[in-house]
C-alpha cells in the first residue's frame, strides 16, 4: 500500500500541476482548479476547515434527523405515499365523493367535514374518538385503518402523520421527537404533526380533552398533555393530503401549545444560517460546500422515507430565501384563538404582579433569626445572596450556614404568602402540563434501584412532595405490584391520579396527614421535599409516625456540603427563594437515628445529578437574558430586552452542549461529596 510516507517529494512538488485549470502536458481539464488560489502558501486553510466543518455540522445533524424519520412507518392497510390533491382527503368519513367549493387551508389546520365532528366517525363506535385541527379531513378508510391499527397495538394515542407534511412542519417533527423514547419513556413528552390524533375515549374523559376542532395552539397543547395520561403511544404515516397554505402560518401558536421555545427555535435556525454565510465569506469556493449541505437537507432528511413533502423541491431549491422568510412569518404570523386566551391570561397574571410589587415583595419575608434551626448554635454565616434563581421575580434572598453543624438556611425566611407569590407562575402563567419541569428518567430509575435493594415488594408506598408523580410513574415498573400514593400541597396530586400515575392523592400537608393512614404505607419517600417543606425536623416526626414496624423511609435531598455549590448564584443546591433549609447528610442520620429509625445505606458521590454545568448555563442565561414578556417584568418589552433573549436562546444550544459533556466527562472528576444524596431507613421498633 503506497502511503503519504512514501510519496516522492517530486510528486508532491507536482501535485499543484495537476490541479491546474489545464494540465500542462496533457491540457486536460481539473476538477480543484481554484485550490493553489484558495491555498496560497497554506494562508487559507484554515477558513477552508472551518467552511467544511461548518457543511460536516450541517450534514450530521441533518442525518440525525433523517434516523428519526426513518422510524416513522406508513400506516398499515394504507398504502405508501401521500394521496394526491383533491384524493382520500377530500373523502368524507364514509363516502367517496369529493367535496367541491373547500378553499386553501392553513399548514397544521385541517378541514371539518360538514355535518362530521372530531369524535364521528370509524373511532367513536369503537372506543377512540379523533382529535383534529379545525380543517382536517381523514376518508373512511385512513379512519377505519387507525382504528384497528389501536385496537391490535393496545394503543390509547395514535398520532397521524400526512406523508405529504410540509418541510417546515416535518424539520419540526424530526427535531422535536426522538420515535423510540416517544414509544418506550414513560416520561416522553407528546409530539406529533399537528394533523389528526386517535385516542381512547376514555383518556380523553380523564384529560378533560375538549371533542371540538382545535386551531394550531390548542392542539399543540392537547398533543403534549394527551401523551401525559397513557404509556402505549406512537404514530403512523398516512396518505392523507396535508391542507396547504402560506409558509409559517400557525407554526409559532403549534410550537408553543407544544411547550417548545419559538424564540429557541428560531434562533437556533438564523444561527446556523449565520454559520453557513459566514462560511461562504470567508471562503467562497469551500463555502459553497457549505451552501449546497445547507440547501439539501431537506433531501437528506426525507428522501427515501415514508414522509415525501409536498413542497420537498422548492424547499431544497429555494432554502437560502425560504428560510429568512420562515422566521418572519413564524413570528409576525396573526395569533390563533389559543394564543389570544393565552395572552390575556398573561395580562391577568401581569395586573397581580404589579399590583403585589407596587406592594413591596421584603413583606413577605420573616423577621432574620438570631440562632440555627436545626442545633439553636448563634454561630452563623452569610453562605450566599441571590435573587430568584428561575424565574428573575424581584426579590433578595440570603443562606446562612452554622458554623457548629454546617446547617444552610434561609434567613429571614419567606412566609406563606411568599412562598405562595413566588411559586404563581406555574399555575397562572404557564400552560398546565406543557410546561411543567422536565424531570430526568435517569435520576428516578437511581432512586427506584437503590431502593429496591433492600425494601423487597412493599403493598403501598407514599411519595411525599410528589407533584404530578413523575417518580411512582417510573418506580411502578420496577415495582409492579406495589400501589403507588401521592401527597402534595397543590392540585398537581390530584392531576397525577387522573393521569393514571397515582392510586390515591392526599392533598395536604404531610403533617397533615389523616390519622387512619397511621401505619398504611410499607415505604414513604421523600425526594427534594425537605428543602421545601420549611421544618425538615418535623417532617421527619411526621414520618416516624406515618410508618409501621418494619417500614421505610427514602430520602433524597440536595446536598450543602457539594463543592459545586461554590459556583455561588447558579449553584444548583441553593435554587432560591424555594430551598428553605438544607440539611447535611451527617445531621439527618443522626436524627433519623434518634427517632428510632435504623440508617440501612447512605449514598453521596452516586446520587449526584450529572446536570451541574448545564443548570449554570441556563440560571445565568436566564439572569443575563429572561424573557421580556413575563408578567412581572418591570415594564414593557424593548427592543433591547428582546434581542438579548433572542441572543441567548440562540447561544444555548452551543452552551448546553458544552456544559453536558463538562457533567459528564469532566465535573464526575471533581471529588468531594456530589450536589445530592440519599439515605434510606428503617423502622425496627413501632
Amino acid at each position: 500500500m503506497t502511503t503519504l510516507a512514501a510519496t516522492s517529494p517530486a510528486a508532491l512538488t507536482a501535485f499543484p500541476a495537476v490541479l491546474s485549470p489545464v494540465a500542462p502536458d496533457t491540457g486536460s481539464p481539473a476538477v480543484f482548479s481554484a485550490l493553489p488560489d484558495v491555498f496560497p502558501a497554506g494562508a487559507a486553510v484554515f477558513p477552508a476547515l472551518v467552511s467544511v466543518l461548518v457543511a460536516g455540522v450541517i450534514t450530521g445533524r441533518a442525518l440525525v434527523l433523517r434516523r428519526r424519520v426513518l422510524q416513522l412507518a406508513p400506516l398499515p392497510g394504507t398504502g405508501p405515499g401521500p394521496a394526491p390533491r383533491g384524493g382520500s382527503a377530500a373523502l368524507s368519513s364514509g363516502t367517496d365523493a369529493a367535496l367541491p367549493g373547500m378553499g386553501p387551508a392553513l399548514p397544521g389546520v385541517g378541514v371539518v367535514l360538514p355535518g362530521v365532528g372530531a369524535a364521528s366517525g370509524a373511532g367513536a363506535d369503537s372506543g377512540y374518538e379523533f382529535v383534529t385541527g379545525e380543517r382536517v379531513m381523514l376518508s373512511g378508510p385512513v379512519r377505519r385503518a387507525a382504528v384497528e391499527h389501536a385496537r391490535v397495538h393496545r394503543l390509547d394515542v395514535l398520532d397521524l402523520v400526512p406523508a405529504d407534511l410540509p418541510v417546515e412542519r416535518a424539520l419540526d417533527l424530526a427535531r422535536t421527537l426522538d420515535p423510540r423514547r416517544y414509544r418506550s419513556d414513560p416520561l416522553a413528552v407528546g409530539r406529533g404533526a399537528g394533523f389528526a390524533t386517535l385516542a381512547a375515549g376514555e383518556l380523553l374523559d380523564r384529560a378533560g380533552q375538549a371533542r371540538a376542532a382545535l386551531d394550531p395552539g390548542a392542539f399543540g397543547a392537547a398533543t403534549a398533555r394527551l401523551r401525559q395520561f397513557t404509556t402505549s403511544a406512537d404514530l403512523a404515516v398516512v396518505p392523507s393530503a396535508c391542507p396547504r397554505g402560506p409558509l409559517g402560518r400557525g407554526r409559532r401558536a403549534w410550537l408553543s401549545g407544544l411547550g417548545v421555545p419559538v424564540s429557541r427555535v428560531v434562533a437556533t435556525s438564523v444561527l446556523g444560517y449565520l454559520a453557513m454565510l459566514v462560511a461562504l465569506a470567508i471562503a467562497p469556493l469551500w463555502g459553497l460546500l457549505a451552501v449546497v449541505a445547507y440547501c439539501a437537507v431537506p433531501y437528506l432528511v426525507f428522501a427515501g422515507t415514508a414522509l415525501a413533502p409536498y413542497d420537498l423541491h422548492v424547499a431544497a431549491l429555494l432554502r437560502l430565501v425560504r428560510e429568512p422568510y420562515g422566521w418572519w412569518r413564524t413570528l409576525t404570523s396573526p395569533p390563533s384563538t389559543w394564543e389570544r386566551e393565552r395572552a390575556d391570561r398573561a395580562n391577568a397574571a401581569r395586573s397581580y404582579y404589579r399590583a403585589e410589587i407596587d406592594r413591596g415583595v421584603e413583606r413577605f419575608l420573616g423577621p432574620r433569626r438570631e440562632d440555627c434551626p436545626w442545633c439553636a448554635s448563634r454561630s452563623l454565616v452569610v453562605h450566599v445572596r441571590t435573587g430568584d434563581m428561575v424565574h428573575g421575580k424581584p426579590g433578595r434572598f440570603t443562606l446562612e450556614r452554622c458554623r457548629d453543624c454546617g446547617h444552610v438556611f434561609q434567613n429571614p425566611r419567606l412566609g406563606d404568602e411568599g412562598r405562595s407569590f413566588y411559586a404563581r407562575e406555574h399555575h397562572d402563567h404557564h400552560v398546565p402540563g406543557v410546561l411543567e419541569p422536565r424531570v430526568r428518567g435517569d435520576v428516578l430509575h437511581a432512586r427506584a434501584r437503590f431502593a429496591a435493594a433492600h425494601v423487597g415488594s412493599p403493598r403501598a408506598w407514599l411519595d411525599v412532595g410528589t407533584g404530578h408523580g413523575h417518580f411512582c410513574r417510573v418506580a411502578a415498573r420496577l415495582f409492579p405490584g406495589t400501589a403507588f400514593d401521592g401527597l402534595d400541597a397543590d392540585a398537581r396530586v390530584e392531576e397525577g391520579v387522573l393521569r393514571g400515575w397515582l392510586r390515591a392523592a392526599h392533598r395536604c400537608a404531610f403533617r397533615d396527614l389523616p390519622e387512619e393512614l397511621t401505619g398504611r404505607y410499607d415505604v414513604i419517600s421523600m425526594h427534594h421535599h425537605l428543602e421545601h417543606s420549611g421544618d425538615p425536623a418535623a417532617e421527619l416526626d411526621a414520618a416516624v409516625k406515618a410508618l409501621p414496624a418494619g417500614g421505610h423511609l427514602l430520602i433524597e435531598q440536595h446536598d450543602p456540603e457539594c463543592r459545586f455549590g461554590r459556583l455561588g448564584r447558579v449553584g444548583l443546591p441553593w435554587l432560591q427563594p424555594r430551598h428553605l433549609d438544607l440539611v447535611t447528610a451527617d445531621n439527618l442520620v443522626r436524627a433519623l437515628g434518634s427517632r428510632g429509625m435504623r440508617v440501612l445505606a447512605v449514598q453521596r458521590r452516586a446520587a449526584h445529578h450529572r446536570h451541574d454545568a448545564t443548570a449554570a448555563v441556563h440560571l445565568g442565561l436566564t439572569a443575563f437574558a429572561p424573557d421580556p414578556s413575563r408578567p412581572w417584568a418591570p415594564g414593557p418589552p424593548t427592543r433591547a430586552a428582546r434581542l438579548r433573549h433572542v441572543a441567548a436562546q440562540a447561544a444555548t444550544p452551543p452552551l448546553l452542549g458544552a456544559a453536558a459533556l463538562a457533567d459528564r466527562l469532566v465535573l464526575p472528576l471533581v471529588p468531594g461529596p456530589g450536589n445530592a444524596y440519599r439515605v434510606l431507613a428503617r423502622k425496627d421498633e413501632g
